[in-house]
């Protein structure tokens, strides 16, 4: 005879433990699959589950400049310099690739672009950038340590863990190398010390770092220009510079009426898939779409892959951000074609220039979820002239003045300038200087010059790897 043992509490505990364990587990593998597949469509209950994180929060980054955008088209000065004409205003032929304007010059050339600098600087006032405060970290992957001493640029620590870290850290270090020999003999650059990061997602947003890309909750955080400006080692890229020219030659040849009136976008899905994936979806089926996904891993992936100026064939072009910001904006602001974005979160050095409406927007605006995107393409394609205008003011705006190399030279110094105005002022040499001259101890850091010809282990993780 079978006795029946009578359920007890421990046994109803064990059951749940068991039950609950069981659905985090599946849980946690759908969310794995669901972030990681490249799958066109996924089941609604794996949408559903999909962690929005940083691809869905509500607040969006909107900036109102209008009055930079005017003045950026009609401003001029009266010039202190005996050299230079005494009405001076920036011309897009004869100044884009002027690296060594002044300072008068770059504030009169480009209003508007030092807005974040100015934030960051104002914050700092009354609270001085201290030694500690870049002593309170240690280092972490994708991170430099550098100073600039009488208009030199010397290299103190790095912490760079792979290939790309490394080329991205150079190219950003070349940028600013070349923004301070560039400089016109007068202009005051001041000795400063910093840290920076060429990670999309910086390790420390507390503290006073340089970095890609922000938050609008990240305060201490000082914006630079990303690593793609000097050049980017991906397929069809190469310097900024290149790939403006190829633009321009293409648009040269083809007109406006001839583009494609779709919208394009190719990219990884997996970058953020609940954001990315939501463009997926608001754009599948409709007349207008010519958005794809990129697989890299597929043999097909070059036929898949197109590349900037590939992308101005087309009369709208999307953006997306993914891990964080995306550097692919700039190459899209490089065409005479009409961006639409979802409201970014993310904040890089020349956001504060977009305009989403009015007599100079210079691109389209859309919910994160895309849930207008169907909307904002029919108006666009009923109003052409409409479409038209806003492709213009984004040339206007950034493949002929605010992205050009004398922009990005400008913004250097400013940041230069207003780094050193909140901060403390380094030491060459260990033991401290008396009058500029040598007390004791030793140089600190490598010049860069010296540092660009190291082997690649020793720029990895210098100063470490020097022993």
């Amino acid at each position: 005879m079978l006795l029946k043992r009578p359920c007890r509490a421990t046994d109803a505990l064990a059951y749940f433990v068991l039950i609950a364990s069981t659905t985090v587990v599946v849980l946690i593998c759908t969310i794995v699959y669901g972030t990681r597949t490249e799958n066109h469509t996924l089941p609604s209950l794996i949408r559903e589950v999909l962690p929005a994180g940083r691809c869905l929060c509500e607040y969006s980054a909107t900036f109102q400049c209008d009055t930079c955008l005017d003045c950026a088209a009609n401003q001029t000065f009266i010039s202190t310099t005996p050299k230079v004409d005494r009405k001076w205003s920036f011309r897009y032929t004869r100044d884009a690739s002027n690296y060594g304007l002044d300072e008068e010059q770059c504030q009169a050339s480009f209003p508007g672009l030092f807005e974040d600098i100015s934030r960051a600087v104002k914050l700092r006032k009354k609270n001085h950038v201290k030694e500690q405060d870049l002593a309170s970290f240690e280092l972490t992957k994708g991170m430099v340590r550098a100073m600039i001493f009488d208009r030199e640029l010397y290299i103190l620590q790095t912490k760079l863990v792979d290939s790309t870290n490394r080329e991205k850290a150079l190219s950003t270090l070349h940028s600013l190398h070349r923004a301070l020999i560039s400089a016109p003999h007068a202009s005051k650059i001041p000795n400063i010390e910093f840290v920076f990061s060429v990670e999309d997602l910086p390790a420390h947003p507390e503290s006073p770092l340089w970095v890609l890309a922000r938050r609008a909750q990240d305060e201490n955080l000082w914006l630079i220009p990303d690593f793609g400006f000097w050049t980017w080692d991906v397929p069809q890229l190469g310097t900024f510079s290149e790939v403006r020219e190829q633009a321009i030659e293409r648009e040269s040849k083809e007109s406006w009426d001839q583009k494609i009136e779709k919208l394009v976008w190719r990219g990884k899905v997996t970058m953020a898939p609940k954001l990315r994936r939501a463009l997926l979806e608001a754009s599948n089926g409709k007349s207008w779409s010519d958005v794809g996904q990129v697989r890299w891993n597929e043999p097909e992936f070059k036929e898949q892959f197109l590349g900037p100026v590939e992308q101005c064939r087309w009369m709208f072009i999307a953006h997306v951000e993914g891990r964080s910001y995306s550097g692919a904006l700039k190459y899209r602001q490089l065409c005479r074609s009409v961006v639409i974005s979802h409201k970014l979160q993310w904040i890089q050095h020349h956001h504060y220039l977009l305009k989403s409406s009015g007599a100079n927007q210079n691109f389209v605006e859309v919910e994160r979820d895309f849930s207008d995107l169907n909307s904002a393409m029919q108006d666009l394609l009923k109003h052409p002239e409409k479409a038209k205008q806003i492709a213009d003011n984004s040339v206007k705006t950034f493949r002929e003045r605010y992205l050009t190399p004398a922009a990005e030279a400008c913004y250097w110094r400013e940041l230069v300038k207003g780094w050193g105005s909140v901060s403390w002022e380094p030491q060459l040499y260990e033991g401290g200087e008396v009058e500029g001259r040598r007390k004791g101890g030793v140089r600190r850091g490598v010049r860069f010059e010296t540092f660009v010809i190291f082997d690649t282990r020793r720029q990895m993780e210098y100063p470490k790897s020097a022993y």
